[in-house]
């Protein structure tokens, strides 16, 4: 296991293209670097509110599948929380949750015969600046996308109002570890991994690669929970919030923003959906609803 705090950056998943998923404008003005994994998922925000952890585990160790090295890690994770005075569950196979907000999440990957899991433990992260260097169509996707963010996502400075260093999480581990089977031998990583290290952090991404967004027309808030915008020639948009399997927000150029919120909390093709629907956009109603379908994103 690697236990690591980084300065800020953004890590892209093994699959995503920079030039599709990030402003690359927003990248440079920022100074914010741009990394690529070789784990999975969407894009990440790693900042120094953060301590980040890495379980390595070779082929030798039987672990074959990324869910069995989540169940594995999973109750050290929950252990670690507990000593602090956070109650997390496990959901989903991939992410901890926390009075109702995901407190973290993880992503798998093969390296090698190696299987690896990442993950880390948001103490006080700062989100302003990821949804500024999200690829955004629009101003108030961006906008969208911070409120999203604030009120999805928990971090432990503000579920504890206080704020717990890196350092102090890091002296905890080694003996939580221990208590949960785990036999530990403290080291740190050899100057070949170091420079293996370096090295990567020195690869440029490739902006102009041929690489479609991971979420079509936005991005992935939490699992069940997807932002995304669409324009049409016509010139007119739409944009979409779901979350749990339902409308949570919606925005459109065909009605007032508090029409929008008639569809808040309704299933697309319910009996109340297709009727606020319809007194929404009148004769419209089946162009939008199209719209709505092409725009809306339920499952990754």
């Amino acid at each position: 296991m690697l236990l690591a705090q980084s300065d800020a950056h953004l890590s892209l998943g093994a699959a995503q293209g920079p030039g599709a998923e990030l402003d690359r404008q927003a990248c440079e003005r920022l100074d914010i670097p741009v990394l690529r994994r070789p784990l999975g998922g969407g894009v990440v925000w790693v900042d120094p509110g953060q301590l980040n952890y890495f379980f390595i585990f070779p082929a030798a160790a039987g672990v074959r599948r990324a869910p069995e090295l989540f169940a594995r890690v999973a109750p050290w994770v929950l252990a670690v929380h507990a000593h602090f005075g956070l109650e997390v569950e496990a959901r989903s196979g991939q992410d901890f949750w926390c009075r109702g907000r995901k407190i973290g999440g993880t992503g798998a990957a093969s390296i090698g015969h190696d299987l690896v899991l990442g993950g880390s433990f948001i103490l006080d992260a700062q989100w302003t600046s990821f949804a500024d260097c999200v690829a955004a169509p629009s101003a108030g996707f961006r906008t969208w996308l911070k409120v999203a963010l604030e009120e999805g996502l928990g971090s432990w400075s503000r579920l504890l109002g206080r704020v717990v260093g890196p350092e102090v999480v890091l002296d905890a581990c080694p003996a939580l570890l221990r208590a949960a089977g785990w036999d530990v031998v403290v080291s740190s990583p050899t100057e070949a991994e170091r420079c293996a290290m370096t090295q990567v952090e020195l690869e440029d991404v490739d902006w102009e690669q041929a690489v479609g967004r991971r979420v079509r027309a936005g991005i992935k808030l939490k699992a069940g929970a997807f932002l995304t915008e669409r324009h049409w020639p016509d010139g007119h948009w739409l944009r979409v919030w779901t979350e749990n399997g339902a409308f949570r927000r919606v925005a459109g150029s065909a009605w007032s923003a508090g029409q929008g919120g008639m569809l808040t909390g309704l299933q697309p093709g319910s009996a109340g959906f297709d009727e606020r629907l319809r007194e929404m956009a009148g004769a419209g109603a089946a162009l939008w609803g199209e719209r709505l379908s092409e725009t809306a994103v339920w499952t990754d």
